[in-house]
Parts: structure tokens; C-alpha cells; sequence
């Protein structure tokens, strides 16, 4: 009888164990915005068009758990990010940004670093995931910007504007 007690113990505390460390499969549209780079005056039907989220095709993305854990992924064609991830809170970054390096391959000693360190800190979302429900709380929107409009950068070291 103390056998099967004991027996039915460790049964209930892996059954436990194994529905903590389950992972879920999680899957996350990444977008981004472009703003009209071209040099013309644009009509407001090709302001608008820039001003819509596209999908964040074929790219890398940083995720940093709540314990320090990295991962990189890549979206798929539509821009979802699919995953497992156990319960927990995670944060995406941009690689630029989780590596703290400039942004259009640029050099950080274009750019004003203390800006820069603020620029580095911005998540794109965070997940909390728990047995029952994924929240995503959308942070900072992917922007791909103009090269002469980057955040932060040096006036001396802005390519010049299309005209």
C-alpha cells in the first residue's frame, strides 16, 4: 500500500513538472513601416502606401527570456514568427538593437551614443505566455528609415536627402 502511495506521488509530481516545462507554439506577425525615401514630390496615395505595415519577410529576430536565454528566428514569407516557447515572458529585438551595433550598417561612431543607448534598449514586443493564454504587447514598431533620417545619427555623417 506504501509502495503504490509513493508511487502515485512521483506520478503526480511529473506529470507536473512535465506540463511546466511543456512549450507552446507560438506564432507572431512582425511587420514594419517604410517611409517614402524618393527624391519627387509623392502624391498622398504613395504616402499612404509607405504608411502601411508590411509583412517582416525572411528576417532575423532576437528573443531574450525573462531568464537571459537567446534565440535568434527568422520569420517566415509572410512575416509570422512561429515558435515553441515554454510559459514565461519573452522580449524581441531587432539584431541591430540586441547587439548593440548601428542601424543600415552603419558605424556607431556615426551616431550620438548616448541616443544610440536608448535606441538599443526599444523591444519590438513582448510575450507573456502562461498554461492558459500568449499575451503580445506590441513595444516599438520596425521603422526602415531613410539613411539620412536614422535616430541618433551624427548631422556630419547624414548621406545626403534625395532631391
Amino acid at each position: 500500500m506504501k509502495i503504490s502511495k509513493k508511487i502515485l506521488l512521483i506520478l503526480m509530481v511529473s506529470a507536473a513538472l512535465i506540463s511546466c516545462s511543456q512549450k507552446k507554439l507560438i506564432s507572431i506577425p512582425i511587420t514594419y513601416t517604410q517611409p517614402y525615401c524618393g527624391g519627387a514630390r509623392p502624391s498622398e496615395e504613395i504616402l499612404a502606401e509607405a504608411a502601411k505595415p508590411k509583412p517582416y519577410s525572411n528576417k532575423t529576430i532576437i528573443i531574450v527570456s525573462q531568464k537571459g536565454k537567446v534565440d535568434s528566428l527568422k520569420t517566415d514569407a509572410t512575416g509570422v514568427l512561429k515558435t515553441n516557447l515554454k510559459v514565461g515572458t519573452y522580449k524581441l529585438f531587432e539584431p541591430w538593437r540586441y547587439y548593440k551595433k548601428a542601424d543600415a550598417g552603419m558605424k556607431v561612431s556615426d551616431f550620438d551614443l548616448t541616443c544610440l543607448k536608448t535606441e538599443w534598449m526599444k523591444e519590438i514586443k513582448e510575450l507573456t505566455i502562461t498554461k492558459t493564454e500568449t499575451k503580445i504587447l506590441d513595444k516599438n514598431e520596425i521603422i526602415e528609415r531613410c539613411p539620412w533620417s536614422l535616430p541618433c545619427i551624427l548631422e556630419g555623417s547624414k548621406p545626403p536627402a534625395r532631391e
